[in-house]
């Protein structure tokens, strides 16, 4: 199999593990209404298995080293004159991941200290989360910009119309998926965010084969 193949094959595998992570860190049945902190978080995890909620963060850091390969498979489908778009926007990509698997990894203590009783601690541990957090902000979004202009301008092997199945694009349903009722809103908003890459890998792996 082509090594392009194999490595959109790795990042969609990654998406998929991070989706995983999410869902056993803090999926419930129960209430899903963000304020955007990490408080409510921390009370769904208050009440999940310790065991799930370890295996739910070790999943994080796993899964970003998959979706570091995926994006070295973006990169080999670029051409053209402006190819350099590509590699800018698979590295950004790469390493907004890498720090998503770090604060990912982290969401763990969220559930310690609320198990613990000691939610006092709140404050430090959202707090250093959020911190690396931030560093993978920036360049997620600037990645999201320069792929999607890489692919208008035709500087993949993909069509043009692909951009409609690239996270600039389907992160926008974020946005209707904070309103379904649950638990379909923590599924889908609360694991978006990799989803959108699910979708996009999954996109790029049928235009590969089909062509």
């Amino acid at each position: 199999m082509p090594a392009t193949l194999v490595l959109l094959a790795l990042g969609l595998l990654g998406s998929i593990l991070m989706f995983a992570g999410d869902m056993l860190l803090y999926f419930t049945t129960g209430a899903y209404d963000m304020d955007g902190t990490l408080r409510p978080y921390m009370r769904i995890m208050r009440d999940v298995p310790a065991g799930r909620v370890r295996v739910g963060g070790a999943l994080g850091p796993v899964a970003a080293f998959l979706y570091v390969l995926g994006f070295a498979g973006l990169a080999l489908v670029a051409r053209g004159d402006l190819s350099w778009l590509v590699w800018l926007a698979a590295a950004l990509l790469a390493f907004a991941l890498v720090c998503g698997g770090a604060y990912h990894a982290q969401y763990v203590y969220l559930s310690v200290i609320a198990k613990a009783g000691r939610e006092e601690l709140y404050d430090e541990v959202a707090g250093n989360i959020m911190f690396v957090m931030r560093f993978a902000t920036v360049p997620m979004y600037l990645g999201f910009v320069v792929l999607a202009a890489a692919v208008v301008l035709g500087q993949t092997v993909f069509p043009a119309w692909l951009v409609v199945l690239t996270p600039l694009v389907t992160s926008l349903l974020g946005l209707v998926w904070m309103h379904v009722p649950q638990p379909a809103r923590c599924v889908l908003f609360g694991g978006w965010s990799n989803l959108v890459f699910t979708i996009m890998f999954a996109a790029m792996l049928v235009c590969k084969l089909a062509g």
